[in-house]
């Protein structure tokens, strides 16, 4: 399948805020909602969101958060921290409103400056990996 004529079609290293990159493995389209940034191919749609600071809360403050929200039924937990970015990932399988299961991918990346969430949805296993590309592809920029 195509991607959407209708909408920027963008690859590779993508600067998404002033503070936050990542890389897409091949071509996705792209477009900005009140929700966030939104890169999507057949069977892949991933969601991006960026936040700053919260409250003066630490690197370790939000990365604990983060973790306690996730849900009980999260799977595949990964935790790392390098290059000024700490990181967490995990898979959910959740239920949609029309009772048809997606499978997700949720990374968080964390900077002294702020923070980004990334949701990908996929509709088949082997969109997983590119999935975890993208998570692991954040880069802090700075401020």
């Amino acid at each position: 399948m195509a991607l959407n004529p209708n909408y920027s079609a963008v690859s590779g290293r993508q600067h998404v805020t002033g503070n936050w990159a990542l890389t897409l493995p091949g071509e996705f389209n792209r477009r900005e909602e009140q929700a966030g940034l939104c890169f999507w191919r057949p069977g892949l749609t991933v969601w991006l969101t960026a936040y700053g600071v919260e409250d003066g809360m630490s690197i370790d403050d939000r990365m604990a958060r983060d973790k306690a929200n996730a849900s009980p039924e999260a799977s595949e937990i990964s935790e790392s921290v390098g290059g000024g970015v700490a990181r967490l990932s995990y898979r959910l399988s959740e239920t949609r409103g029309d009772g048809a299961r997606v499978q997700g991918l949720y990374a968080f990346a964390h900077g002294a400056e702020g923070q980004v969430m990334v949701a990908a949805y996929f509709d088949d296993e082997t969109d997983l990996d590119a999935a975890r590309q993208i998570g692991a592809s954040l880069e802090y920029l700075g401020a």
